[in-house]
């Protein structure tokens, strides 16, 4: 089965070539791209965990005393870009310093890891981190981290994903999407965020879990998973939420499940797969949220900590979140942790079985 998707994510990868897109959600993809830095003002925030040994002081009770950065692994002007940047003010009014967001997208998410893995592990360098640059990446190939190097901070985001297709579609539900499937071995198309992504993986276990045989189609973030599908070059796409609803909401796309555990909070009238019966495509991506190296002073962590939540309870940011189509929900560093943890094993199994 991963020999016939990958052949056919290649062929179509090589007639459906485009430009990375500044996707928040590109945080999956495969492709190793040129590097670009943009450095704006943006925000901040620390991870969980912190080793006791770390706290052997560094100042941690005058933290901070200057600016503070916080890398973003994808392009500027995607989701997660938009959602720290969101987050940025109100950080800056807890902490009393500036804080300043710099895009490092390339290497599917590992060169802005590295630049936080190897600074100063004293709170002023911060990454944001998901699940593909946090843990699919390093399980797929040797980029010189794990999660185990990172001290977590806290999330702020969780976005839900979603399989759509185009409202001219003759798919109105996904048991029909389904039913064409089986009728027609390796003909259906669908999109997906990247060659090792939530989505890329979710799929192939549904695939192997109903029987079924579609071609996968890999891009370089959700934009160019979107722009596949408003060109008629998919028949489907699986993608964060926040990346379809405009489409939705101008009636060019029509969402069929949720894929995760749960409802989306923007699109509630949609049923997950669970909820219609079709099994094995129901896959929970741990939240988008803030990384700090490994042996951050626990009291800085706190800090950090203790100031993104009050960034996400902020009516302000709320506001900015709406705009964006994400829903700012705060998880503390010890459970951003556990489901980091929980993730990894998760996709340890996944990837093997791939």
């Amino acid at each position: 089965m991963r020999k016939k998707f990958r052949f056919a994510a290649l062929g179509a990868a090589l007639l459906l070539t485009t430009v990375l897109g500044a996707c928040g959600n590109n945080n999956n993809s495969a492709s190793g791209g040129a590097s670009s830095e943009a450095a704006s003002s943006g925000s901040a925030s620390a991870s969980a965990g912190a080793s006791a040994s770390a706290s052997a002081s560094s100042g941690g009770t005058d933290f901070p005393t200057k600016t503070i950065q916080i890398y973003v692994p994808f392009s500027a002007g995607g989701a997660s870009d938009l959602a720290v940047r969101a987050l940025q003010p109100k950080l800056e009014s807890v902490l009393g310093q500036k804080v300043e967001v710099i895009d490092k997208p390339g290497g599917a998410g590992a060169l802005s890891m590295n630049e936080v893995l190897k600074a100063k592990p004293d709170g002023y360098t911060v990454g944001f981190v998901t699940v593909g640059p946090g843990i699919i990446t390093p399980l797929s190939s040797d980029v010189g981290y794990t999660t185990a190097d990172f001290d977590a901070v806290g999330g702020f985001m969780d976005n839900p994903y979603a399989l759509a297709v185009s409202a001219s579609s003759a798919y109105n539900t996904l048991q029909e999407l389904v039913d064409a499937i089986k009728a027609k071995p390796n003909t259906v198309k669908i999109g997906t965020t990247g060659p090792s992504s939530p989505s890329f993986i979710g799929l192939e276990q549904f695939a192997k879990t109903q029987d079924l045989k579609f071609q996968l189609v890999p891009f370089n973030g959700g934009v160019d998973a979107v722009n596949a599908l408003l060109g008629g070059n998919v028949d489907a796409i699986v993608n964060v939420d926040s990346e379809i609803l405009s489409y939705v909401k101008d009636n060019k796309f029509r969402p069929l499940a949720i894929v995760t555990k749960k409802r989306s909070a923007i699109l509630p009238d949609v049923q997950t797969s669970d909820e219609q019966n079709l099994t094995g495509l129901t896959f929970a991506p741990p939240p988008g949220g803030l990384f700090v190296p490994k042996g951050t002073p626990a009291d800085v962590i706190a800090k950090l900590e203790d100031a993104l939540k009050q960034a996400t309870a902020d009516p302000e940011v709320k506001k900015s979140f709406d705009n964006i189509f994400i829903e700012p929900i705060f998880t503390p560093a010890a459970d951003f942790r556990k489901a980091y943890d929980d993730a990894l094993g998760y996709y340890q199994e996944n990837l093997k079985k791939s």
